[in-house]
């Protein structure tokens, strides 16, 4: 609340003049709905904001219109209204806008939101990368499996004819050991 020298404030009876709100009325205003307007009070005085009078005159219309205190508080605060914080301390109310304060606050979600949609973007990239990279490993996996299977087939391959070639050599000497002597002699 703006409490600066050059900010006027006048009692509840001339409020009452021009607003033609009746005086009980206008605290019960003032008290129901104390964030939204500027007032003070001295003792068991009010004293309300030369600029709070058009508000009060349009919180009146209000009920007129059979809203009921919770509607005309979202009534105002839908409005953009600045909005009154008291401070126990000190005798003094503050204003703020309530209204800068959520650009600000938006402000902030948007960059969060913008950073996560890089995060998220990022975040795409790399297991893209991540799948590449699985699936080259896999590629090679399997061309290894494929040359080892191709390897073990030549060895066994080797193998079977190293073993054949040993079995013939065995074979041929046994039977050179089952010729007679005569018959070596002879070569046969």
């Amino acid at each position: 609340m703006n409490t600066s020298e050059s900010t006027n404030f006048i009692g509840v009876p001339e409020a009452s003049e021009y607003t033609n709100i009746p005086p009980e009325t206008l605290k019960r205003y003032l008290i129901n709905h104390e964030q939204f307007l500027n007032f003070k009070k001295e003792g068991r005085r009010y004293k309300i904001s030369i600029e709070s009078l058009d508000l009060l005159k349009k919180i009146r219309e209000l009920y007129s219109e059979g809203l009921l205190k919770d509607d005309v508080n979202d009534n105002l605060a839908s409005d953009g209204l600045p909005i009154t914080i008291t401070v126990k301390n000190q005798e003094e109310k503050g204003s703020i806008s309530i209204n800068d304060e959520l650009s600000e606050i938006k402000k902030m979600l948007q960059q969060q939101e913008q950073q996560m949609t890089q995060q998220m973007q990022f975040n795409q990239k790399l297991v893209e990368e991540l799948q590449k990279v699985s699936q080259t490993n896999q590629e090679l996996k399997q061309m290894i499996n494929r040359k080892d299977t191709e390897l073990i087939g030549e060895l066994r391959k080797g193998l079977s004819e190293s073993k054949r070639m040993v079995e013939e050599a065995s074979a041929s000497a046994e039977l050179e050991k089952k010729k007679t002597w005569w018959e070596k002699l002879m070569g046969k």
